[in-house]
């Protein structure tokens, strides 16, 4: 039987994590740039948290992780579907989800990592569905939920599924008020900027 770092669900687990935050990246192309740069970032650091895994750290990295990304996910969750948060409130969230991601393993009180991450997905779906949007809103429910995957060890597999599915659910291009969607873009270039595709 494979160690736990390398049991084969969770690596699985992983690698779709992974691949969800590479699809985050380019399918978040054509958002408004308070949106695309948050959850970019966000992006980033869940695949950080895949890379943690086969080291047998993935336990630690969510507790610093998590609370942050999930900072991240709120701002552009905010500015996708709500009004856009001014910049020192966005500084603030961001910084409050990094003391508390510091916090939990420094103290013990993994708490403190845990319950921002959930009330986190709270407020990302209280907005998604205030707007209409329901599998944004299931984004902020998974978004949660990776909270209490990532109180057990044994429930990584859940825990990187669950952020995967945050990513995906916040990141898709979807209908504007107008019918209108986001485009996603043809050019390499221009997805990597994240400039709007021109009709």
């Amino acid at each position: 039987m494979l160690p736990m770092p390398f049991d084969s669900l969770g690596l699985l687990s992983a690698l779709a994590l992974f691949a969800a935050g590479i699809a985050a990246w380019f399918s978040s192309a054509g958002l408004r740039a308070g949106a695309r740069i948050y959850l970019r970032f966000a992006a980033m650091l869940f695949t950080a948290l895949c890379a943690a895994y086969p080291l047998g750290l993935a336990g630690a990295a969510s507790l610093l992780l998590l609370p942050l990304a999930a900072g991240a996910l709120v701002i552009a969750a905010m500015a996708r579907f709500a009004s856009p948060l001014p910049v020192f409130t966005a500084s603030l969230v961001l910084i409050l989800g990094l003391a508390c991601g510091l916090a939990a393993p420094l103290t013990g009180l993994f708490l403190m990592a845990l319950v921002p991450t959930a009330i986190a997905g709270l407020i990302v779906m209280a907005a998604s569905l205030n707007h209409g949007d329901g599998i944004a809103g299931l984004a902020g429910t998974a978004l949660a939920l990776s909270a209490l995957s990532s109180w057990n060890d044994s429930a990584q597999a859940g825990l990187f599924l669950f952020c995967a599915a945050a990513l995906l659910g916040l990141s898709r291009p979807r209908s504007d008020a107008h019918g209108v969607r986001d485009q996603l873009l043809r050019s390499n270039n221009s997805a990597m900027r994240g400039r709007p595709m021109l009709p």
